[in-house]
């Protein structure tokens, strides 16, 4: 199939990138003081994480492209597959915990 005629569109869910997204390119409004140990609870989190290369980005977008069966969805960055990996499992446990009530919406009787 010719290049881009696979399908409409490929979803790729970047994670963090060095940027100057924060820094002195951003215009920041007036701190409130109310959110003070919002921030410092994000900053903490945050922690010494580290950022891809904007630039490495394109080669791994171009490969997307160029596959034969590209996915619909792929993460960019170190964080992302495992981050899902948790939320999905513990989806998955409550789905599982919670089937017979589900099932019961549909009238099954156990």
């Amino acid at each position: 199939m010719p290049r881009g005629r696979h399908r409409p569109q490929d979803i790729v869910e970047p994670g963090g990138f060095t940027t100057d997204w924060a820094g002195s390119s951003a215009q920041h409004a007036e701190r409130i003081p109310a959110y003070d140990t919002v921030r410092e609870a994000i900053s903490a989190q945050m922690g010494d994480a580290s950022y891809a290369d904007p630039s490495d980005a394109g080669a791994a977008l171009l490969r997307i492209v160029d596959a034969e069966n590209p996915p619909l969805r792929v993460f960019f960055g170190t964080d992302g597959l495992a981050i899902a990996k948790n939320l999905y499992a513990d989806r998955l446990k409550t789905w599982d915990d919670w089937a017979h009530v589900s099932q019961r919406a549909q009238g099954v009787q156990q």
